[in-house]
C-alpha cells in the first residue's frame, strides 16, 4: 500500500473514531451495566487523582468523597471515549513505524544481497584474469608464424 493511501486510511479511521467515542458516551447513559462500569472507573480515577494530589501537597490522611452518579457517568464515559481515540491513534502510529522499519530492513537486506553478488562476480573475474595472465605468460609463438609488424615479439 502506498504511503498516501495509508495516510488517507489513517485519517479516515481517526475521523470514524470520533463518532464512535460519542456513541460510547451515549451508551454509558443508556445501558445499566455500562453505566456501572463508567461509575466505578470514574470513582477509582477520582480517588486516585485526589490521593496523588494531596500526597504531593504533603497531606497524609485524606478522605475522598465520591462523585455523584451523573458526574461519575460523564467522567467515566469521557475517559473511555478518550482512551478509545488515543488507542486508535497510537495503534496507527505503531503500525506506521513498524511498516517503515520493515521497509528499511528489506532495503538493507536487498543491498546486502546485491553487494554479495557483486563481490562473488569480482572474485570470479579475478580468477579468470589470473588464468588468462598465466596462459599469456606461458605462451610462446610457434616458429614459422607470420606476425604483423605492429605486434611486439616476445
Amino acid at each position: 500500500m502506498s504511503s498516501i493511501a495509508l495516510k488517507l486510511t489513517s485519517l479516515l479511521v481517526k475521523t470514524v473514531a470520533k463518532p464512535m467515542a460519542n456513541a460510547i458516551k451515549r451508551q454509558a447513559k443508556e445501558h445499566e451495566t455500562f453505566r456501572n462500569i463508567c461509575i466505578r472507573m470514574a470513582q477509582t480515577l477520582h480517588s486516585g487523582e485526589l490521593r496523588l494530589r494531596m500526597s504531593l501537597l504533603g497531606e497524609k490522611k485524606i478522605r475522598v468523597r465520591p462523585l455523584n452518579d451523573t458526574k461519575a457517568i460523564e467522567q467515566g464515559a469521557n475517559f473511555i471515549s478518550e482512551f478509545f481515540i488515543f488507542s486508535v491513534a497510537g495503534s496507527l502510529i505503531f503500525y506506521e513505524s513498524y511498516r517503515s522499519r520493515k521497509k528499511a530492513s528489506e532495503a538493507r537486506e536487498s543491498l546486502a544481497d546485491d553487494i554479495s553478488v557483486l563481490q562473488s562476480e569480482i572474485e570470479y573475474i579475478k580468477t579468470k584474469l589470473g588464468d588468462i595472465n598465466i596462459k599469456l605468460d606461458d605462451y610462446v609463438v610457434p616458429d614459422g608464424t607470420i606476425i604483423p609488424g605492429n605486434i611486439p615479439r616476445t
